[in-house]
């Protein structure tokens, strides 16, 4: 039983808790004004599965014994300070689950603790030492009361307590001994919960909250940013939302993110894990007058992050993927872009005419809308105007109608639609690109233009949905649109062309006896979850013969097209299209394919340049028309 010296102990005990944590929650709420809902449901579901930390089946399955243990700890302390009751086999039975959980747990920390010994250099994690020597100390105090107590009873060989029986074979048959154990055992966790803010435990309340505030909808959306007051974008670590401030408190620095990061694997200067340790460091020198400073105090970001780690990254969304926290670091930096971009005007000189084009034209090619018909000449085509109307739009994209083999790809899909009988139209002329690649080099301002004409077009016409060729088309379409009130119903191609075969529409008929590997678009499968449709497609076919790479679905690793890198020159380090395309060919293909236009052309272009021409690179629709 607690006594009330105790529980006084427990209040202080809190009470440094919670001050400690007050000063910590100061600084991620200096930042700017988000709107955020939370998801309870998510959080419990988050909490008793352990589903995203056990991606990494090992680490996540001790620290679920941790988590477990401590938490059937707590609940029978708390249900022990009531003098009830149960029957000897019950309680036999619960002290077994605890001596299990609790040699789990041991071995857990030990295993925690050796993996932090081994690690050094700046990506090691800050203050977990400490936490694991606590945690040590509170479970090996618990295993020597428990054993000292089983010592002093001499009952031998306990089944109710096999772990506890282990450690009272050394133990000293002592009553003070055992009594000085549960008073450092008890003194070991109020030490662990008044020291929680001011260590890596913190986490335990950072990173639920994190879990709790996280994006529900798609990742592939980038925030809205208003353009008509202040400044734009992110110069100092005051100018991210709240929400951005405390995904860097609650980082783990477990460095998921730059192991799955294809920038930081291809040995460019981005690591995700600095950059969210960089912005930690500068929000918690703003915050040193417990969140009262002002904004002049906070240093610039650039001091820390450089231009080349802001630009490495191709906004793949990698590092949200791979977090068990939820935790995107490309936000943060397309915010920086945004900031060198609207702000500054300081950007790699070759997008300079890249934005002219769009801007002018109206396309990233440059070419103009005289040319936006020519793709499909012969083709009979309906376009849409106010006599011509079809249930289906088709948004071609700027790739599929000015890319010399794009234009041959969109033909070939037109040509399927029309062989399965949908009735659809496109806009011709009247279609502006969507914006993608300009918002993802930070232009807010030229994205919205073009997005707010776009939406005014789609408004008057009188489709039911838009079946999109890019996959990037289809993710500003469908996730982005709706933040300037233009909500459309939007299917990708291999969604719509899965849905025909399965209603026998279209007919993948002629054998295909091909050993295939399939490469996985980052905004069909990482954004928007879309990577088994052109699987389903490919298994329609016969003789096909598909396999797996390491990097697949919504784990697959970005070509290197992503984040405007299609108009940029290849930042310092190894090139993403040949380390992918590396990786792809360990499976012996004798085809790679895709569902991406950016895609296709980067993985062509690093075949030829690994001497792997003999290995061909399709966009899925070209396999289709030869198997229909």
């Amino acid at each position: 039983m607690i006594t009330s010296f105790d529980l006084l102990l427990v209040a202080l005990a809190i009470i440094i808790m919670w001050g400690g944590l007050a000063r910590r929650w100061a600084a991620w709420r200096m930042g700017q004004a988000e709107v955020r809902t939370g998801d309870f449901k998510g959080v419990i579901t988050y909490l008793l599965g352990h589903k995203k930390i056990l991606k990494n089946r090992g680490i996540g399955f001790l620290h679920l014994i941790l988590f477990w243990g401590f938490v059937v700890a707590l609940i029978l302390v708390i249900i022990g300070q009531f003098n009830l009751t149960m029957p000897s086999i019950a309680a036999n039975i619960l002290s077994f689950v605890m001596d299990i959980l609790g040699a789990f747990m041991l071995l857990g920390t030990l295993f925690f603790l050796t993996r932090r010994l081994k690690a050094t250099g700046e990506r090691a994690p800050k203050g977990l030492l400490f936490s694991l020597i606590v945690l040590l100390v509170i479970i090996v105090t618990g295993f020597f009361a428990e054993g000292t107590r089983l010592r002093l009873i001499q009952t031998g060989f306990s089944w109710a307590s096999p772990a506890g029986w282990l450690f009272s074979t050394f133990l000293p048959s002592s009553p003070l001994f055992m009594q000085l154990m549960i008073r450092l055992h008890f003194f070991a966790v109020l030490f662990l919960i008044s020291s929680l803010p001011f260590t890596f435990m913190r986490h335990l309340t950072a990173g639920v909250l994190n879990v709790y505030y996280r994006t529900t909808g798609s990742s592939g959306a980038l925030r809205e940013v208003s353009l008509v007051e202040g400044s734009v974008g992110a110069k100092r670590v005051s100018d991210f939302t709240w929400k951005q401030l405390l995904d860097a408190e609650a980082c783990v620095s477990c460095g998921r993110c730059d192991k799955h990061c294809p920038a930081f694997l291809s040995d460019k200067p981005l690591s995700p894990q600095k950059v969210i340790r960089n912005i930690l460091e500068h929000m918690e020198k703003g915050n040193h007058n417990g969140g009262k400073s002002k904004t002049l105090e906070f240093p610039l970001l650039e001091s820390v992050i450089k231009g080349d780690e802001i630009w490495s990254c191709t906004i793949c969304m990698a590092c949200l993927e791979s977090c068990p926290l939820y935790i995107p670091c490309f936000d943060k930096l397309v915010d920086m872009r945004r900031n060198l971009v609207m702000m500054e005007s300081d950007f790699y000189p070759e997008l300079k005419a890249f934005l002219r084009a769009v801007e002018t034209f109206g396309d990233t090619f440059g070419r103009g809308k005289a040319f936006r018909e020519d793709w499909a000449v012969g083709l009979n085509l309906k376009i849409y105007k106010e006599n011509q109307q079809a249930e289906t739009l088709f948004w071609v994209g700027c790739q599929a109608t000015f890319h010399e083999r794009g234009r041959l790809i969109a033909a070939s899909l037109a040509r399927i639609f029309r062989t399965a009988g949908l009735d659809f139209a496109i806009l011709g002329k009247s279609e502006l690109c969507c914006g993608d690649p300009v918002r993802r080099v930070a232009n807010e301002y030229l994205f919205q233009r073009l997005a707010h004409r776009n939406i005014e077009l789609l408004n008057s016409l009188g489709f039911k949905r838009i079946v999109t060729y890019c996959p990037h088309c289809y993710n500003t379409l469908k996730n982005e649109y709706p933040q300037f009130n233009g909500k459309f119903e939007v299917v990708h191609y291999t969604e719509l062309l899965r849905d025909l075969i399965i209603k026998g529409q279209l007919k993948t008929t002629r054998e295909v006896h091909r050993k295939a590997v399939y490469h996985d678009s980052c905004y069909l499968a990482r954004a928007n979850d879309i990577h088994q449709d052109p699987r389903d497609i490919l298994e329609s076919i016969p003789g096909m013969e598909l396999s797996e790479p390491e990097y697949s679905r919504k784990d697959t690793f970005c070509c290197g097209a992503g984040g405007g890198h299609m108009w940029m020159r290849e930042a310092p380090g190894g090139k993403l299209n040949e380390v992918r395309v590396e990786e792809l060919l360990k499976k012996s293909p004798e085809m790679i394919i895709t569902s991406c236009p950016y895609c296709m052309v980067m993985l062509d272009d690093a075949l030829r340049s690994l001497g792997a021409e003999e290995v061909r690179c399709l966009d899925l629709i070209e396999l289709i028309q030869d198997a229909a």
